[in-house]
């Protein structure tokens, strides 16, 4: 838990975060307002006001994942700092999961709630705070593997925003294995969201163990 504990201090001393998450929230602000004003005109742009605008902001939370794994790689190689001090490279992965899904939480509480109480659907709200944590995690595993920023936004973008919609054009039976399904749909799509979370954090645990800082 000590481990765990300075992890979280290192994240809160990250300038990027803050601003990600204040962005992020404002832009899904911006889209409830959107979708809630035109449902109020007969003129609905998606079938769930509450969850549509998750869908694009899930966004900002894959950033904040990437950043805060990737910045230890990127500012003056400070992982190898962290490695001399905890050097049992397992847990210390964990104790930055762990880290970042409590720094992540209250963001992913405050823009689920944004969503899914002004249209009146504040059952989704634990899943959608859940699903937007675990995409925080998915982001800086991938970012762990990647150990930069710039290519692991790329990638994860290509994937929730490109790959995964034209999949799920193609094949409609293919969504119950994307991992944005649960933003559109968290009773289908809670498991895929899971599955790929933990393998994206056991394949960031295996090379982060196996490779040099």
């Amino acid at each position: 838990m000590n481990t765990a504990r300075a992890e979280l201090r290192k994240l809160l001393t990250l300038p990027s975060l803050p601003l990600t998450a204040l962005l992020t929230w404002t832009a899904n602000l911006v889209l409830t307002y959107a979708y809630r004003a035109a449902g109020s005109r007969g003129e609905p742009l998606g079938d769930d006001a509450a969850l549509a605008p998750l869908g694009y902001t899930q966004a900002g939370f894959l950033v904040f994942g990437v950043l805060a794994a990737a910045s230890e790689h990127q500012e003056g190689g400070q992982i190898r700092t962290t490695l001399l001090a905890v050097p049992r490279r397992l847990p210390l992965q964990a104790a930055k999961a762990l880290a970042l899904a409590a720094l992540t939480l209250p963001v992913a509480a405050a823009t689920a709630i944004t969503s899914t109480l002004s249209a009146g659907e504040a059952t989704w709200t634990p899943a959608a705070t859940a699903y937007l944590t675990l995409t925080t995690l998915l982001g800086a595993a991938v970012a762990s593997v990647v150990r930069r920023a710039v290519p692991a936004v790329i990638l994860l973008l290509g994937l929730y925003f490109i790959a995964g919609p034209l999949l799920r054009a193609w094949s409609a039976t293919s969504a119950a294995y994307l991992p944005d399904t649960a933003a559109l749909d968290p009773s289908r799509g809670a498991a895929a969201t899971i599955a790929w979370t933990l393998t994206a954090l056991t394949l960031a645990a295996f090379t982060v163990d196996r490779r040099d800082a």
